[in-house]
């Protein structure tokens, strides 16, 4: 029932508005984050899903700005800065996660200097491993 009201959430707010969710299964709600949405959008999620969902009408920008950011994301560019990135992408709450190898906090604050801050949230994170061989073997 909760992907299907996720599912309604997103149709309903549209791209201006939403920002993410997820599933809170301890209180058995879709917890939603929302860029400014009009009351009379939150009366009408209320409305085909009510008592489901635990709105945060207070996100600093839609998913949609947030997809723009990491898409742009210039790799080359902040690595030869010192930024030691493997992993970026959107929080629900409307922010770019980036993780970095080290330096979290040089990190914050280059990408603060580049997107402003409280755009981008970094965060410690480990090496990505690959295995390499023939296909199907070990």
């Amino acid at each position: 029932m909760l992907g299907e009201a996720a599912a309604d959430a997103r149709r309903v707010v549209g791209e201006a508005h939403y920002t993410g969710c997820r599933v809170r299964q301890e209180l058995e709600k879709l917890e939603l984050w929302l860029f400014r949405a009009p009351r009379q959008i939150l009366r009408e999620l209320e409305a085909i899903h009510p008592g489901v969902y635990l709105i945060h009408n207070d996100a600093p920008r839609p998913r949609t700005a947030v997809d723009d950011l990491r898409d742009s994301f210039d790799w080359p560019a902040l690595k030869a800065e010192g930024v030691n990135a493997n992993a970026v992408g959107p929080t629900e709450d409307g922010y770019l996660r980036v993780g970095v190898l080290e330096d979290v906090e040089g990190a914050q604050e280059k990408l603060d200097a580049l997107y402003g801050s409280d755009v981008v949230q970094v965060c410690e994170s480990s090496p990505i491993i690959t295995l390499s061989g023939s296909p199907g073997r070990w």
